[in-house]
């Protein structure tokens, strides 16, 4: 790199733009000269270290001198433009000005050529401005919401509202007044007499000379106080720039803690299925992106009957296969077939996003994605979890929302996972949504602590039923699995229930220490009921009349112990959940090094929208467990199958990419 310096005299700094930018042309002219270059069209980078307004990258309009330049005509108008007319005036050489730039993004692009993580630019000197990278979902001026821009902060004009009217002096306010620009910039000091002065062995010396130049006789006292003085005045300005500073970075951490998960996708209609209880769901979402991106959906569901789900699997398939049939003629559809999105709410091992093998018993093993393509002309493109579905429906209008949450009949969880610490998978780069099928959690004995009698039974009887109930019995899972599901799902909360109610019972707590055989019956208190019984609009009476209604004689004094047994159930459920959520984040701020993680949460699940008290508690025990992770929760409108249809969407472009 071969550079000159020119100086710039006062009365062109304080004249017409004419002159100051002939003054710039002539010297660019005279270095291109002294290089033998004059006869090349060059590529020409701008720096113009003064604020403007910058609408592209070979524009600047300037709106406001600063550092003592005055020079007329100038403010308001393009300086790229005022310079290529003086260089065309000139007419011996031609220049391309390619782009302008602040001094401080010069200098952040210079530093960053030699260390890739420069990411702001710092200048304090004559004048003083900072610059740094923002992401630009954060720039309102600026459309789209991918990738990052330079920011020039211009921070010098900080104050000109009257934010730093606590902390100036007299003496700001006097130099202020009589700079070039009072009130918008504040003065300039002699910066180099105050670091001759603050050197520590010849300041008081360098002290005397220069009071002496400024024809004051200064005592050794003058000249130890003046120092002080100087001290103090530079202290002040290098922790004022420390401050503005640690702003930007704290900015720039705070956004770099908020990850966003990428939701473009493609135009398109794409059928979803949601499988994942005694009832599934065919869906019809037209997906429209673009500035008026658009999700609109139409749904119908369909019940799976009884001896449905206690057949086999292709008996399961064949029915699913027939009202997928039936919706599309329900909603005039016809043609070539369709992308379709399938979530699949069980724990399977993916090999692909489009396919999926059951944890099953050897005889029933299979691909759930090909058992649907066989039976049906279907073009299936993803499989996913429920939870990686409400995840990606909520990160649609959430691009914060890095996990997901199922609280309902059953219970799981996922978020996105840094790549390096796939180990299964090569690579380091990106992230991975992990379905965590955390329900599991604890069947290796590690909750064995904390269960307790009523959870042993309802898990006896579970696994006596072949673990769980509904579609998972069909699909014949193991039998020894989900003890932390069986403690917070709602499944299994008013079993648990029914057994304390029967151990009081034996024990005279409750119904006179008789047990009626409504009581006895499996499954007769269903967790709807610990939801009506611990709501806070109802009477006792109107307890008592739940009660009465399952065939369990109670008095008022039965009523107030079950629903305060209901409510030391539930409110167990909900700190084993928020606890399950709060290792979550902060496993995912760990992983990333963040002192603080801000991330959003996509939630689903009856339990936890119907249960009066269940969230709060779950959100406060989140905040507790994990409090250097600012978590917020986002309820699915849409449930999980909008978020299928929107990776199938995903799926169907990346499948093009690959073909192209």
């Amino acid at each position: 790199m071969e550079s000159e310096a020119y100086d710039t005299p006062e009365n062109i700094m304080h004249g017409s733009g004419s002159q100051l930018f002939d003054h710039v042309a002539e010297c660019l002219g005279d270095f291109m000269e002294k290089k033998k270059i004059k006869d090349k069209k060059l590529p020409v980078g701008f720096t113009f270290s003064f604020p403007c307004r910058q609408s592209r990258i070979d524009e600047a309009i300037l709106i406001t001198w600063t550092k003592r330049f005055k020079a007329s005509g100038v403010e308001g108008a393009d300086v790229v433009k005022l310079l290529e007319k003086a260089i065309k005036k000139r007419g011996d050489y031609d220049a391309n000005i390619v782009a302008v730039v602040n001094d401080t993004v010069g200098t952040m692009m210079t530093c960053g050529y030699d260390d890739q993580q420069c990411e702001v630019g710092l200048i304090i000197g004559t004048g003083t401005n900072a610059c740094y990278m923002e992401e630009l979902r954060h720039i309102d001026l600026v459309e789209g919401d991918e990738g990052r821009m330079c920011i020039n902060t211009e921070w010098g004009a900080f104050g000109d509202d009257g934010a730093l009217e606590d902390i100036r002096t007299e003496f700001d306010r006097e130099i202020d007044r009589g700079s070039l620009n009072p009130g918008k910039q504040l003065g300039k000091f002699n910066t180099s007499d105050v670091s001759a002065i603050e050197k520590n062995k010849e300041g008081l010396h360098n002290a005397k000379e220069i009071l002496t130049r400024l024809g004051v006789e200064p005592s050794d006292d003058d000249c130890v106080s003046v120092q002080h003085v100087c001290t103090i005045v530079s202290f002040r300005s290098a922790n004022l720039v420390a401050a503005t500073l640690g702003a930007i970075l704290s900015r720039l951490r705070d956004n770099k803690g908020t990850a966003r998960l990428r939701t473009t996708v493609e135009n398109g209609d794409f059928l979803a299925l949601d499988l994942g209880g005694t009832n599934f769901r065919v869906l019809l979402v037209k997906i429209r992106s673009g500035k008026k991106r658009s999700v609109e959906m139409h749904n119908k569901i369909y019940a799976i009957p009884i001896e449905i789900m206690q057949g086999t699997g292709e008996e399961l398939f064949d029915h699913i296969v027939s009202c997928i049939s039936d919706f599309l003629d329900y909603m005039g559809i016809k043609g070539p077939k369709m992308p379709l999105g399938f979530t699949f709410s069980f724990p399977c091992k993916q090999t692909s996003l489009d396919a999926v093998s059951l944890f099953s018993r050897p005889q029933t093993s299979g691909s759930a994605d090909r058992l649907l393509a066989s039976e049906f002309d279907l073009d299936v493109v993803a499989v996913v979890n429920d939870t990686v579905g409400t995840m990606m429906t909520c990160a649609y209008e959430e691009p914060t929302c890095e996990v997901g949450l199922i609280v309902g009949t059953g219970s799981n969880a996922c978020y996105m996972e840094e790549m390096k610490n796939v180990e299964t998978l090569e690579g380091n780069q990106g992230q991975m949504c992990i379905n965590m099928e955390w329900g599991a959690f604890g069947d290796n004995g590690c909750l064995d602590d904390i269960r307790t009698i009523y959870d042993k039974l309802v898990d006896e009887f579970s696994l006596n039923s072949g673990k769980q109930r509904g579609l998972l019995e069909i699909l014949q899972l193991p039998s020894s699995r989900s003890r932390y599901e069986k403690m917070i799902s709602g499944m299994y909360l008013g079993e648990i229930v029914r057994n304390i109610l029967i151990d009081f019972a034996k024990r005279g707590f409750l119904f006179r220490g008789q047990i009626s055989e409504p009581l006895k019956t499996r499954g007769l208190f269903q967790t709807k009921y610990l939801s009506q019984i611990e709501s806070d609009r109802l009477a006792l009476l109107q307890v008592r009349a739940i009660l009465q209604q399952l065939g369990l004689n109670s008095t008022c004094d039965d009523s107030i112990l079950v629903k305060t047994v209901c409510g030391v159930v539930s409110k167990r459920a909900a700190q084993l959940c928020g606890a399950g959520m709060a290792a979550v984040v902060d496993k995912i701020r760990e992983n990333r090094g963040l002192d603080r993680l801000n991330v959003t949460v996509g939630v689903d699940g009856t339990l936890y929208k119907l249960h009066p008290h269940f969230s709060r508690i779950m959100h406060q025990t989140v905040k507790e467990l994990s409090p250097k992770c600012n978590v917020s929760f986002l309820l699915s409108e849409d449930g999980s199958g909008k978020g299928a249809a929107l990776i199938t969407a995903v799926g169907v472009r990346l499948r093009q990419e690959m073909s192209s």
